[in-house]
């Protein structure tokens, strides 16, 4: 039944992607800006692995890459949200900016890559106490058959704090099985990262330091997360960009507060879509997920604003 289900859907995504509707929605919304947020991009011959809603093959983002380019003006994430003198003018083509959480190995790899080849900016932010090969909780603890317990996920991001030592010991209690994550799947070595940064059009912005739960820490602890990664940042000059994303996509009013009492500029969330430069909160600025599962007519109806979310 979910497979048949599932055919109905690309079915349907097919008629409607193949319709005038996605350009005539396009056009409607080319005032506006798309935030897309991925997560990592497996290297082709790779199998999928932990949280694999994360873990998008190359070539499904190589083909997105192109249907971007084909729609849409892709511009750099600061030029958007900070301003450019431009916003005033009138756009012909909706405009996307690409972003990466958690400068996974395989994203600041071969995810740069296919940027590098088309001459596309993107930004990642990073939490750099994940850097260096090491592995996040949600794929470690991710079952390889049937992927993230959501109760387990639930737990961890409340009792847990988000953090993964503490969910590495929650999850031991509760009995869920720790698996091994290959190199692609952790946290980018420093290395890769510094040649990742040849590529001029590459930004770095901040994920926090250890991917907390924000909402959950003390006010000394979130101040801790947000200034950390700041001070990190600040060896990349020009290139670093004074922006968080929440961990998550976990924020309330005091999260927000702090991040811009840290000296951010901009937050931003997991979900939300569309956005219009200056006229949104820039601590609450909306992205659109790119789940792994997406088939190309559903990142086409998702860019070109008729489907909202997943």
């Amino acid at each position: 039944m979910s497979s048949l289900r599932s055919g109905v859907k690309y079915v349907a995504e097919r008629v409607i992607a193949s319709s005038s509707g996605a350009a005539l929605s396009r056009r409607k919304f080319r005032q506006r800006v798309l935030v897309l947020a991925y997560h990592n991009i497996v290297p082709t011959g790779s199998r999928q692995v932990g949280d694999k809603s994360l873990h998008l093959p190359q070539s499904v983002f190589a083909e997105q890459l192109d249907s971007l380019l084909e729609t849409h003006d892709v511009v750099p994430l600061q030029d958007v949200l900070l301003g450019c003198g431009k916003e005033d003018l009138p756009h012909e083509r909706p405009r996307a900016a690409i972003t990466f959480d958690d400068a996974y190995e395989g994203a600041v790899t071969v995810g740069v890559h296919e940027l590098r080849v088309r001459g596309l900016p993107a930004t990642v932010f990073a939490s750099p106490g994940f850097l260096a090969g090491k592995s996040f909780w949600w794929d470690m603890l991710a079952d390889p058959a049937t992927g993230l317990n959501d109760e387990l996920r639930t737990r961890v991001l409340s009792e847990a704090r988000g953090l993964s030592a503490e969910a590495v010991d929650l999850a031991g209690r509760a009995g869920v099985k720790r698996n091994e994550v290959p190199g692609y799947a952790c946290g980018v070595s420093i290395s890769d990262l510094t040649a990742a940064l040849r590529y001029d059009k590459l930004s770095m912005a901040a994920h926090t330091w250890n991917h907390p739960n924000l909402t959950t820490l003390s006010d000394s602890d979130l101040v801790a997360e947000l200034a950390r990664p700041m001070e990190w940042l600040n060896a990349f000059g020009n290139r670093a960009l004074p922006m968080i994303s929440y961990p998550y996509g976990l924020a309330d009013r005091r999260v927000m507060d702090a991040s811009r009492d840290a000296g951010y500029t901009a937050g931003f969330m997991i979900d939300g879509g569309w956005t219009t430069p200056g006229a949104v909160d820039p601590f609450s600025i909306p992205r659109l997920n790119i789940p792994a599962g997406i088939s190309r007519d559903g990142f086409i109806l998702r860019t070109s604003g008729l489907i909202q979310g997943r």
